[in-house]
């Protein structure tokens, strides 16, 4: 029986650990930076300590941390010298701060549909978006792993655009034996707590490889100011914003960053043992997955039509699965129910108030964002569940014997029980009415 019906639950309560994984070290270096925390200056050691280890481990010789990867990628727009009424192009399937860090910049985001293979943006039809106002060409690394980046480097190359990873949901991916976060002209990072390479709270990294733009980003950092040497001048050259991040958080994201590389092994080989373990059951489609990802989610694609129930609704069967999966104890949810372009802000286009970025001038006329040119985005986001946050992490201490348990619960749900799924599927539909 299933559980939501009654039956026993496949994982008990306690047998998956959540994420953070923290040892004993972490808890170390954030003692020791709070002893360092006064008396209170900036930089503190904690923050240049981590800066210095993202350039090392990504091999990009400016970085700056910061308090989100919003900000991050915020500083990336404006050092690319985007400027009120520029475009810049971002994947529709994204979280909201891939574009919202361009109208930060009053800009205007244009959106390009994705893969839907690898849910990152489509190089091919990226081309077809570019104007004579594109200024720069957003890339997210979703759910951990690499956009095309050879492709969209070509595009990029060909039109004179700085191409912006957006590496927050990848740390410790790879791309061709490149790291995430040197894949791009520059790079803004999440240090939220989530994250495969986290702070616990929140934090963020920007990277690049020019020092102008190293210059550009950390005025947006710091109130607008020039920052000559160590000191500072108190002059605001720009709009600034106080971007600083948290000195304990840095701590704890430096202590982290020291065992990335075997935290990232063992989600390859956690994802690499789920997905075979998936092997044949029907009504799910496990991800495609090129070398490099470290499944920051394990994006699940429901196929009713694999059952036999062209007469569910996919909505209704991805509500069904989802309630059932989660009474069996395993954690999945629902992850951006809609393209990015469909959200109220870009469907009523207020913005900061009056319409503005859209109406303030400088931007080209006639902006309407319409959810429908994005079909694959839109079919995605229809179909779409993933694991891999707090209570269902892929990452270490969790091990292919726990793989093996999430497996489990969809052969229970999606086999041993099919006839009461398709019944709580029925019932779904109902409901929906």
């Amino acid at each position: 029986m299933l559980a939501v019906d009654g039956g026993e639950r496949v994982i008990p309560e306690g047998a998956v650990a959540p994420w953070p994984y923290i040892l004993d070290e972490d808890r170390k270096a954030v003692l020791g930076a709070l002893d360092q925390a006064t008396p209170w200056h900036w930089p503190m050691k904690p923050v240049q300590e981590l800066e210095e280890a993202w350039a090392q481990f990504t091999g990009m010789p400016y970085v700056l941390a910061a308090n989100s990867g919003t900000a991050a990628l915020h500083m990336a727009i404006a050092a690319a010298g985007v400027e009120p009424g520029d475009e810049v192009l971002v994947p529709a399937d994204t979280f909201l701060a891939s574009a919202s860090s361009v109208l930060q910049a009053n800009a205007i985001p244009v959106f390009v549909d994705t893969g839907i293979e690898t849910f990152n943006i489509d190089p091919a039809l990226v081309e077809e978006r570019i104007t004579g106002r594109t200024r720069a060409i957003v890339a997210v690394d979703l759910n951990g792993l690499p956009a095309d980046y050879d492709a969209l480097r070509r595009i990029a190359d060909r039109h004179g655009l700085p191409l912006i990873e957006d590496a927050a949901q990848a740390h410790g991916a790879t791309y061709r034996d490149r790291p995430v976060g040197a894949l791009g002209t520059m790079s803004g990072a999440s240090l939220n707590g989530s994250k495969t390479l986290s702070a616990l709270g929140e934090g963020g990294l920007f990277a690049t490889r020019n020092e102008e733009e190293y210059r550009l980003a950390r005025r947006v950092l710091m109130f607008g100011e020039e920052l000559p040497g160590q000191g500072r001048d108190y002059n605001a050259r720009i709009m600034g914003w106080n971007y600083r991040i948290d000195v304990l958080a840095a701590a704890f994201a430096r202590s982290q960053l020291t065992r990335l590389p075997e935290m990232s092994r063992i989600r390859r080989a956690n994802g690499a043992a789920l997905t075979a373990a998936l092997d044949g059951i029907p009504g799910i489609r496990p991800p495609v997955v090129p070398e490099g990802h470290v499944y920051f989610f394990y994006p699940l694609l429901v196929e009713p039509e694999g059952l036999g129930l062209e007469d569910v609704p996919v909505e209704a069967f991805r509500e069904a699965v989802e309630r059932a999966v989660r009474a069996e104890g395993l954690g999945i949810m629902r992850w951006q129910p809609q393209p990015v372009p469909a959200q109220t802000l870009f469907q009523e286009l207020r913005g900061y108030g009056r319409g503005c970025p859209w109406s303030c001038g400088h931007a080209r006329p006639g902006h309407v964002y319409r959810p429908e040119e994005y079909p694959v985005a839109e079919e995605v986001c229809r179909r779409r569940l993933v694991l891999g946050q707090s209570f269902s992490s892929l990452g270490p201490p969790n091990d292919e014997r726990t793989m093996r348990r999430f497996a489990d619960v969809f052969h229970k749900v999606l086999v041993e029980e099919r006839a009461s799924l398709i019944a709580l599927a029925r019932r779904c539909a109902r409901e929906a009415e």
